[in-house]
């Protein structure tokens, strides 16, 4: 199942961190399908613009080589109530329990 493509409205706390690889790296992890999340706007465009701290190809999270982990800079869990702003970040829990799910 998964999350498909849609964009997340999720915080982000990393002051100047950011992703970056060298080209080899980032062409090894788009063929492998292993780029989780990129930074877009609203409607899911990736742009530069939409790119708060310059991370390249507006990667935002990426996953080992098992899939089964999962790096990413925005916060879900500050997204997971109304009281806090959003509830985006419930389907990334969501996406994963399903995932878990599927294995048991």
């Amino acid at each position: 199942m998964g999350l498909g493509r849609r964009a997340l409205a999720v915080p982000i706390s990393h002051g100047e961190g950011n992703y970056f690889a060298d080209a080899a790296t980032l062409d090894m992890l788009e063929d492998a399908g292993r780029v989780a999340f990129r930074y877009c706007d609203a409607e899911g465009n990736v742009t530069a613009e939409a790119n708060p701290n310059g991370a390249q190809r507006n990667i935002a999270g990426i996953l080992n080589e098992g899939r089964n982990v999962l790096g990413m800079m925005p916060h879900p869990e500050r997204a997971c109530d109304p009281l806090l702003g959003g509830e985006d970040g419930n389907a990334i829990w969501r996406s994963i329990l399903e995932a878990v799910g599927a294995r048991a």
